[in-house]
């Protein structure tokens, strides 16, 4: 089962509840905000039905070698909340997002029912055919204070449904703190700038791998299928720019995630004129 989110998506929405959130305070301060944590598990075991016939036994044992097929799914999550009136819209406007873009539910829906919604689309998941006999899924999410009026949220997804090894993809979003308003590339860094960026996230790259070519960089498995590209998985934080690689993004899985940052010196020229200030 796949949860993750489009780069379409991430700038649609982000564009939508930029107007929803004109209502909001502007001077919403971002100390006012606090984050809390829901967290739910379920286990489940469905053990193999017996088969009627001696054919139907024999694609069973082929569908499900193990026997007992054993589900153990979680959320772990922060949302936010606050005591200010000024900040009441702020908070459940980013809760919203959380629950639309991580979580895949309604917003319409409280966040304990959307939790508990997810964890039934796991099971409903987990009883197809498609689903392994072992099948692990956590979603862990936790929300941080970036640079000024902003918080960077950071969701770690980790599934097994058997194979070599579990997978695990960590997804950032951004939020401006004084609207509610999700921040999207194009918002912090203007298109035209963005083949810059390219160029020093690469840069970057090489000097934290100590490799001076491409083909150096080739030799440690990075870059070799694909060419250098600007992460959507980013997070505005107090003192730098964190560009979050997944496994495979451009490094082969044994090399694990990459990070690259970027301090705001090494981009004060491409930044938006909205942000260069505010770090």
């Amino acid at each position: 089962m796949k949860r993750h989110i489009t780069y379409c998506i991430y700038l649609f929405l982000g564009t939508v509840f930029t107007s929803l959130a004109i209502g909001c305070n502007p001077n919403t301060n971002w100390n006012n905000i606090e984050f809390y944590t829901v967290e739910k598990m379920e286990q489940l075991t469905e053990k193999p039905i017996e088969s009627e016939t001696e054919e139907d036994s024999v694609d069973f044992g082929l569908l499900h070698e193990a026997g007992n097929r054993e589900l153990d799914v979680k959320v772990d999550m922060q949302f936010l909340k606050t005591e200010n009136v000024a900040n009441e819209k702020v908070c459940n406007l980013i809760n919203e997002h959380l629950i639309e873009l991580l979580l895949k539910q309604s917003s319409q829906l409280g966040i304990d029912e959307a939790v508990e919604q997810y964890i039934e689309d796991v099971k409903a998941d987990f009883r197809s055919d498609e689903i392994g006999n072992a099948y692990h899924e956590h979603l862990t999410g936790r929300a941080e204070y970036g640079m000024e009026n902003v918080i960077n949220y950071r969701l770690l997804e980790e599934v097994f449904t058997g194979g070599a090894h579990p997978s695990q993809q960590t997804t950032i979003l951004r939020f401006n703190a004084q609207t509610g308003e999700f921040i999207t590339l194009d918002q912090v860094f203007p298109t035209l700038n963005q083949s810059l960026l390219q160029e020093r996230l690469l840069v970057k790259l090489m000097k934290d791998q100590n490799a001076h070519s491409m083909e150096e960089l080739h030799k440690k498995g990075i870059l070799e299928m694909s060419n250098m590209f600007i992460s959507n998985n980013f997070a505005l934080r107090d003192d730098s720019i964190e560009f979050y690689y997944n496994e495979y993004d451009i490094a082969p899985y044994a090399s694990g995630a990459n990070t690259i940052c970027l301090s705001y010196d090494d981009v004060k020229d491409i930044i938006s004129t909205t942000w260069e200030n505010r770090k």
